[in-house]
């Protein structure tokens, strides 16, 4: 399976999002490119505890999924819910953003599982090391694909 902390499936999502252009339309869902990146960005700064976010209750029926999706190869499904914390929704600039992305990418390679500092996914509850390396590439697959990269 692949994660965040191997270096021939970062190197894979690096030269996938060289391929976004400001000008790269989802397939489904409502955020923009942009947002998009931006979204992926924050978002791996939950591994890291530099953001943390609310409690949901949709948390207790993420974590009876969660083998599924982190552990079996399970896709995640277009129009996922997201946590309200990692919501883009003002515009963003690509560049900017594009920038922050690879560096937020490159970041979570460098510190790899001595990084990983929370042990509570928004949806998918307690989560282990190995299970964020997991998670962290699939979410950028997931959001990578939308834009049909």
């Amino acid at each position: 399976m692949k994660t965040i902390f191997n270096e021939a499936d970062k190197n894979e999502i690096l030269a996938r999002i060289e391929k976004l252009t400001p000008e790269s339309k989802a397939l489904w869902g409502k955020m923009s490119v942009s947002q998009m990146l931006a979204h992926c960005t924050e978002a791996a700064k939950l591994a890291s505890g530099e953001i943390k976010t609310t409690f949901a209750p949709i948390q207790i029926m993420g974590s009876l999924f969660k083998n599924s999706f982190i552990h079996q190869g399970k896709p995640f499904r277009k129009n996922s819910p997201t946590s309200p914390d990692l919501k883009m929704v003002e515009p963003k600039e690509f560049e900017k953003e594009k920038a922050d992305f690879i560096a937020s990418v490159n970041k979570t390679f460098q510190e790899g599982e001595k990084g990983v500092k929370s042990n509570r996914h928004p949806f998918f509850g307690k989560m282990n090391v190995a299970e964020w390396g997991l998670w962290g590439y699939k979410h950028l697959d997931h959001h990578l694909s939308q834009f049909g990269v």
